[in-house]
């Protein structure tokens, strides 16, 4: 009996799934653009930022740190031997911050007015670098993952094309966002001469350049992505609702350090599923050195996070049976537990017990992000805010959207393939073959 097929996939109960929750939530987000945010979401004066704040942004963009972490591992540091995994990561980040742009849409009053942040510049807002972050992040992402869209359709031309004029759309956004961030031409200035000398010394031989992956594009993404992964820690130092447990002035170190800790964790859980929907085995050779990296990662952040809950006095509020000191107390727990499981190479060396100990790192990570955006916040004027069930299933529809755009591109491009295009001799096989053909791993010649 012949199966059915939905673009290329074949129709099981998983996609069925996904479509479904996709379907619905792209219908109540129609819904919140036709009546208005209060026909969907129990936000108040007292609680603007809830539940997509919460999960959609400050989860969502942690989750996908993994995108500048393995480019900057890979193109870097030298770690040659991951490479199989950055492209997958960047792909992840890539639907990661897609998303966080549809859902950051849907969450705002007037979406209509996103773009004003382009033209209107304000030097001192946190949201203003955020804004510009995650928008030029978001281009050098679109650069680093083109190179599979052109593998895929053998656009040679197009792909030498691509590595000559990658590096000077680089220079060119960079200097961009410094002049916009510092307001200054002297800066803006200096930082083209830094970036056009660095650029010419590689092409010119007198300094290591990466054949496949311009270093200027991935220093763009590591310097953009950090920038604005503490600064999302900064927006919650203007509020003085949160709790003592979570407001801290190195908030924007924490969020940069628990985004470095998840970093390879969400890698090993991304490799791990895929590898149970696609059907090949996960390369525990190249995850487990990844595994080993969470505690040292953890471990600082841990430290970071209890020395300071220390040192300002405020773990007696720890002590004090409440919601909040549960919701830490589960945090640390988790991660405690994560890092135990990684220590030990009995259970590295097993697939449940790595996929565990890396599913306890990002749970730790969603406990963290949820405490700042929704357990830690109070607001007594108010009632306590409660996410509606249209809330949750606009988060479900958008997650279920980008785990589809994934698998149809891990169907029909070259994500899992480390092959380039000039080395290759076959023909294109059919667009419903593709993904097939790319996964397969073509003997040495």
């Amino acid at each position: 009996m012949r199966s059915r097929r939905f673009l290329g996939l074949e129709l099981t109960a998983g996609l069925l799934t996904l479509l479904v929750l996709a379907t619905l939530g792209l219908g109540l987000i129609v819904y919140r653009f036709l009546f208005g945010l209060g026909a969907v979401t129990n936000l108040s004066d007292g609680y603007p930022w809830g539940f997509w704040i919460g999960i959609d942004i400050l989860v969502g963009i942690a989750l996908a740190s993994g995108g500048f972490v393995m480019a900057g591992l890979v193109h870097v540091f030298g770690g040659t031997r991951f490479h199989r995994l950055a492209r997958p990561a960047i792909l992840t980040a890539l639907l990661g911050y897609l998303l966080f742009i549809l859902a950051l849409c849907v969450d705002l009053g007037r979406p209509w007015h996103i773009w004003i942040a382009l033209v209107s510049w304000n030097h001192l807002s946190p949201m203003f670098e955020v804004a510009w972050c995650v928008m030029f992040y978001t281009f050098v992402l679109f650069l680093e993952f083109m190179p599979a869209v052109l593998e895929r359709f053998r656009l040679t031309r197009a792909l030498r094309a691509w590595r000559r004029l990658a590096p000077w759309a680089v220079v060119a956004a960079l200097t961009l966002f410094v002049y916009a961030m510092s307001d200054s031409a002297a800066w803006a200035a200096l930082t083209l001469t830094v970036l056009l000398s660095w650029e010419l010394l590689m092409r010119g031989g007198a300094m290591p350049r990466d054949a496949q992956m311009p270093l200027l594009l991935i220093i763009a993404g590591i310097m953009l992505s950090t920038l604005h992964q503490s600064s999302l820690g900064t927006l919650f130092l203007i509020t003085d609702r949160l709790s003592s447990l979570w407001y801290t002035p190195i908030l924007p170190i924490l969020f940069f350090l628990s985004a470095i800790m998840v970093a390879p964790a969400m890698v090993i859980v991304e490799a791990m599923v895929s590898g149970r929907v696609l059907g090949h085995q996960p390369e525990l050779a190249l995850l487990d050195p990844l595994g080993r990296a969470v505690p040292v990662l953890a471990g600082a952040y841990l430290a970071v996070r209890l020395g300071d809950a220390l040192i300002r006095g405020v773990i007696w509020v720890a002590l004090t049976p409440s919601l909040q000191s549960l919701w830490l107390w589960l945090e640390i727990g988790l991660l405690v537990v994560a890092v135990a499981q990684f220590v030990d190479w009995q259970v590295r060396e097993r697939p449940a017990g790595l996929f565990g100990a890396a599913l306890a790192t990002v749970l730790g990570l969603i406990v963290h992000r949820t405490g700042v955006a929704l357990v830690g916040i109070s607001v007594p004027q108010y009632a306590r805010y409660i996410p509606a069930w249209s809330e949750i299933m606009i988060t479900l529809g958008v997650l279920a959207i980008g785990l589809l755009a994934f698998r149809l591109a891990v169907e029909h491009l070259p994500v899992y393939e480390a092959e380039r295009v000039e080395s290759a001799r076959a023909t294109p096989a059919p667009a419903s073959q593709a993904g097939n053909r790319w996964q397969e791993k073509r003997p040495a010649a």
